[in-house]
């Protein structure tokens, strides 16, 4: 009789130390009853850490050579930091327009910041002067025939001997023809290539987007414009896109040139992307349905961002 009552008792002793077994604190992998693993669920509601986002500034600049105060608006990409040296994409507006309107019109920080955060293109520094509607180029009252709407004055000797120099001096850059790209919209086409081929120690990349270019065809647009720039031979030598586009001038260099499809300057500027390839320069050639309109501009921002920072996929 002792001996079944210890057995009882220990069969009991037993059975408590398995239920209390599983009742342990080890982390249980089944699912509740809503059919969702607990532990992921958890894991799910953490909240991650906030990311930095980009920041676009307003400066000004004090400019010797206008004798007046100018603006700039530069874009900083997410955790800029004066540790790293990032490139620099100098943008110009078209004619009438603002250096704003990159980003308050066309929205091209939001685009940045969402490839950045894909990890399509590096970071950048981008830099829209306010250059009015001078064409970037040094020009003076009475030379040409001024149609009235043009903005005189010595522009290209403010944009890069003060531009530049402020912003490196101001931010954290890569301070090399390597790390410095150009590109502009219309007449900031146009200024992209006439400043970047004309100052081509400075620039690896030019963009030029739905350029406004002549070819002194019956087709030409605004020809006032372009009379008040080659108001006689000299100053066409020394202006002209077609001109400036000699092969010495395209070592180093890389071009992308655009339009849209129902752009009446398509035609002017697919013919300047023939001459480049015929001397040889690294150019690319892209059009899509659209007309020289903020619509098409808009749609072919990452594409544009792809050229001057995109990250090469082998």
């Amino acid at each position: 009789m002792k001996h079944l009552v210890k057995a009882i008792v220990l069969v009991a002793i037993y059975l408590l130390f398995l239920t209390s077994c599983s009742g342990s604190s080890v982390p249980q992998t089944e699912n509740d009853e809503s059919g969702n693993d607990p532990t992921v669920e958890a894991v799910a509601r953490t909240p991650e850490p906030p990311v930095s986002s980009s920041k676009v500034e307003q400066i000004q600049i004090d400019s010797q050579a206008l004798g007046k105060e100018m603006h700039a608006t530069v874009y900083l990409p997410p955790d800029y930091s004066p540790d790293f040296r990032y490139p620099v994409l100098y943008l110009f507006h078209g004619y009438g327009g603002s250096h704003g309107d990159y980003f308050t019109y066309l929205h091209l920080d939001a685009v940045a910041d969402r490839l950045l955060q894909e990890g399509l293109i590096h970071p950048l520094i981008m830099v829209a002067p306010e250059y009015r509607n001078s064409f970037g180029v040094n020009s003076k009252p009475g030379e040409g025939n001024d149609p009235g709407s043009v903005s005189i004055g010595p522009y290209e000797d403010y944009l890069i001997q003060e531009i530049i120099p402020f912003i490196d001096t101001h931010y954290s850059t890569q301070a090399s023809k390597a790390g410095r790209y150009i590109g502009g919209i219309s007449m900031g086409g146009y200024a992209s290539l006439y400043l970047g081929l004309t100052h081509h120690e400075l620039f690896s990349k030019i963009g030029a987007h739905s350029a406004a270019l002549w070819t002194y065809t019956s087709s030409d647009l605004f020809t006032d414009q372009r009379d008040w720039l080659y108001s006689d031979e000299r100053l066409r030598s020394l202006r002209d896109p077609f001109i400036l586009a000699a092969p010495e001038n395209l070592k180093e260099m890389k071009i992308y040139l655009d339009a849209g499809k129902g752009d009446a300057l398509a035609e002017k500027d697919y013919e300047f992307y023939t001459l480049l390839k015929n001397n040889n320069a690294v150019v690319t050639w892209a059009t899509a349905p659209g007309g020289h309109d903020a619509a098409y501009w808009t749609g072919q921002l990452e594409a544009y961002l792809g050229f001057y920072a995109g990250i090469s996929r082998k």
